[in-house]
């Protein structure tokens, strides 16, 4: 069949189009996918002077941190049915306007109240962010091809957490801690900025879902009785735990137990998110060549040796940068090549209900990182052994979850 000119001619704009939407979609989604980290890893450094402005002690600023994170894991079951009704873009629209508005808040916030306040309202909003940016992946990409997309995204969203104590140490020294939430208000801005003018909506109007409380609750139901979603999400959120006790612990690991400085998260973050890097490319370039349970057993296989190395270290070596941060890194490298692997895996469970997948995906991930930094951490975070020992418990956890996961696909 012969086309005219215009038809060719419109045929290539089509294309041109798709492809610059898959740009914009993968910088879009790596954006959103760094909010976490930044709003999490940028304060660390400014730790002390937030103690001091404020009165408070370690324990409880920490517990600002599993504050944004329960409050992101709580509401993802909100974001995820909105995001499967209204649209992926719609709601991180939404999002993204509310989370500046808070990290405005939390700079301007008169007392440790209003910070804890407006530290809470930044994580609920967050959430829609990252979980409309996620389905936005697997809606647009084919299953293998978002696999390889996922893993660009790991790429860039690892860069987040070697930069954001970096960034943070530079403003906490320049222009005090105020301006890290100055900081992540302009970012919000400018990711709001691409998506509104570059991204459209990529849910197929066929999977709108409705709202409704009854069949809601019916769907969520149904969806945590899913074996095989349920211990997919499960292995990879618990082993996700084990990596956050040394970012939930970073500061008490650089100032008291490295006996380093605000500017020196470098030292930590860098190696660790080296590794993740590495890790995403791993992934992204063996995609084709092996299947996706090869390559999760063999980054389960990696963490535990990272795991069991911190541990005998602890105990035989005394706390240093060479003696800690190797063992980070390897796990950190062991997570991030088996994250796109899990994360498509058990999204495909759910392939008409991805925004409610999603959001089940983040509340277990960011539920067992608010239980670390809010129960565990607080009680490990005085010994650099009971931080391995720690790590190496959620590991094991882990595992179980990913083996079982393995007989249900053999049977």
């Amino acid at each position: 069949m012969l086309h005219t000119k215009d038809e060719q001619g419109a045929s290539k704009d089509k294309h041109l189009n798709k492809q610059m939407a898959k740009i914009w979609l993968i910088i879009f989604a790596a954006l959103a996918s760094m909010i976490a980290p930044f709003s999490i890893d940028t304060y660390l450094p400014s730790f002390p002077a937030i103690e001091m402005h404020y009165g408070v002690s370690r324990e409880l600023l920490t517990s600002s941190m599993g504050a944004y994170l329960g409050a992101f894991a709580l509401t993802t079951i909100v974001w995820g049915p909105l995001a499967d009704r209204f649209g992926r873009k719609y709601i991180a629209i939404v999002s993204l306007f509310g989370f500046g508005l808070a990290s405005m808040g939390i700079a301007l916030a008169p007392s440790f109240d209003g910070f804890m306040i407006f530290r809470i309202f930044q994580g609920m909003l967050a959430g829609g962010v990252i979980i409309s940016a996620r389905a936005m992946v697997r809606d647009y990409f084919p299953a293998k091809e978002a696999q390889k997309t996922m893993a660009i995204i790991m790429m860039l969203f690892a860069i987040a957490p070697a930069i954001a104590p970096v960034i943070g140490g530079y403003l906490q020294t320049l222009l005090g801690w105020e301006s890290i939430f100055w900081f992540l208000t302009v970012y919000a801005f400018v990711s709001l900025c691409i998506l509104v003018f570059f991204i459209v909506e990529t849910q197929d109007p066929q999977h709108v879902q409705s709202i409704h409380p009854k069949p809601l609750l019916a769907s969520y139901w149904d969806t945590l009785r899913h074996p095989r979603f349920m211990k997919l999400v499960l292995a990879q959120s618990i082993m996700f735990g084990g990596f956050f006790v040394y970012i939930a612990g970073s500061a008490s690991l650089i100032f008291d137990h490295l006996k380093l400085g605000s500017e020196d998260f470098w030292i930590q973050f860098v190696p660790m998110v080296g590794g993740m890097i590495l890790g995403s490319m791993v992934s992204h370039r063996i995609t084709d060549h092996y299947a996706p349970n090869h390559i999760a057993n063999f980054s389960y296989v990696l963490a535990g040796l990272a795991a069991f190395g911190g541990l005998l270290s602890a105990l035989y070596l005394e706390p240093g940068v060479f003696t800690v941060i190797p063992f980070i890194s390897l796990y950190a490298f062991a997570l991030s090549l088996s994250l796109p692997v899990l994360s498509i895996l058990a999204l495909d469970c759910l392939p008409h209900k991805r925004g409610m997948a999603a959001s089940l995906q983040s509340l277990l991930q960011m539920g067992m990182a608010a239980l670390v930094a809010i129960v565990l951490v607080p009680i490990v975070h005085e010994s650099t052994f009971e931080m391995a020992m720690m790590q190496l418990v959620l590991w094991l956890v882990a595992v179980f979850f990913w083996l079982n996961v393995a007989k249900i696909d053999e049977s």
